[in-house]
């Protein structure tokens, strides 16, 4: 005949187990429990280490694609640039040569004629106060 047995304990292969019953633990049975303990954390950190390296490699090479196209842009500004202001100094020296032929033409066509018989005189600004 079994014993009796109370509400909160509970019999396992002839053995009562309760609240207040003791469980011993074999330091073998312990090793293998923290063995896969720090297997799983060791083999999730691996995985997430691996996965977090991949993301920052496809992070740095957009990165890089973004940095290339924009010093490709800057360029093709610069070169526009550059041809802009190349054809200004053109035009600025085409019209400083402009100038030139139409004063040197002036001159021709008028040329200045110093009148010996006029004087300047001379002006004496008001005093000051």
């Amino acid at each position: 005949m079994a014993k009796p047995v109370p509400d909160k304990n509970v019999e396992i292969d002839g053995r009562t187990v309760g609240a207040s019953t003791t469980l011993k633990l074999s330091v073998k049975t312990a090793f293998w429990i923290i063995s896969g303990i720090v297997g799983a954390v060791m083999t999730i950190l691996t995985w997430s280490y691996f996965d977090l390296k991949s993301e920052v490699a496809d992070f740095e090479a957009k990165e890089a694609a973004k940095q290339k196209e924009f010093i490709e842009q800057i360029d093709e500004k610069l070169d526009k640039v550059d041809t802009e202001v190349h054809t200004i100094r053109i035009d600025q020296a085409t019209i400083k040569g402009d100038i030139r032929l139409i004063l040197d033409r002036q001159n021709r066509d008028n040329p200045v004629v110093i009148n010996p018989n006029r004087t300047v005189d001379e002006v004496t600004p008001p005093p000051g106060e």
